[in-house]
């Protein structure tokens, strides 16, 4: 506003001085062309104000070439920073859609995620922590909150199975001791069956000795029973 005010004063100034100008040209022209014009009439021109106003016109235009190559550096400078701002714009649009693209490719992307077979959304919802349900509105944070669910429940599972595992594996080796045991008595029975063997043949030979005997007696004693009574 005030550069403006400035450029108006100035215009001003050149208006009025080429004005003044005009009117005493004007003026001895018209003399000249009527034939009024005496040889000495130049001594009634004002000489001084003249001067002033064609000094003034000089420095006005002085000032006004100055004035216009700064307003043709400022025009350009204006015109250089329009071109950055349409760089600018151009490469801000061209971001746009490339953003614009991956959010498409994003949408159609299937992660190894969406096949996950995750907790049933009513039991997530039943037994999950308040933590887990923050924001369950949105569906995208629902399935990053049931998929850190998951992980949790996975790994307490996990660790389960550990243990389980840890317990199976001391069984294991318990149970092997034991049939290590197991199979020492068999071969110390083994043993003693197999060195009991003499033992037991020889009672049955005896067994057997003494059964012979008995039925050598008996029937001894059959006869003699037989021979007396038929003596009688």
């Amino acid at each position: 506003m005030v550069m403006l005010d400035s450029k108006l004063a100035l215009l001003q100034e050149i208006s009025e001085a080429a004005k003044s100008l005009e009117t005493t040209l004007v003026t001895q022209f018209d003399k000249k062309l009527q034939g009024t014009l005496e040889a000495d009439s130049h001594a009634n021109l004002d000489f001084d104000k003249i001067g002033i106003n064609f000094a003034k016109l000089k420095d006005r235009q002085v000032f006004s070439f100055s004035a216009t190559i700064e307003s043709k550096q400022a025009t350009a400078e204006a015109k250089e920073h329009m071109n950055e701002k349409q760089v600018d714009l151009h490469d801000v649009m061209y971001e746009k859609r490339h953003i614009l693209e991956e959010i498409v490719q994003c949408r159609k992307f299937r992660s190894v995620y969406q096949d996950v077979e995750l907790i049933p959304l009513e039991e997530f919802q039943s037994k999950a922590g308040p933590e887990y349900l923050e924001n369950s509105d949105n569906p995208h944070q629902l399935f990053i909150n049931r998929l850190k669910y998951e992980l949790v429940v996975r790994a307490a599972l996990k660790e389960q199975q550990e243990e389980l595992q840890l317990q199976r594996t001391q069984l294991i080796k318990e149970n092997r001791k034991a049939q290590k045991k197991v199979d020492q008595f068999d071969k110390l029975l083994d043993d003693f069956v197999q060195s009991a063997a003499p033992l037991e043949e020889a009672l049955e030979a005896e067994s057997k000795t003494t059964d012979d005997n008995e039925m050598v007696t008996e029937q001894s004693t059959e006869n003699s029973t037989e021979v007396m009574d038929i003596s009688l």
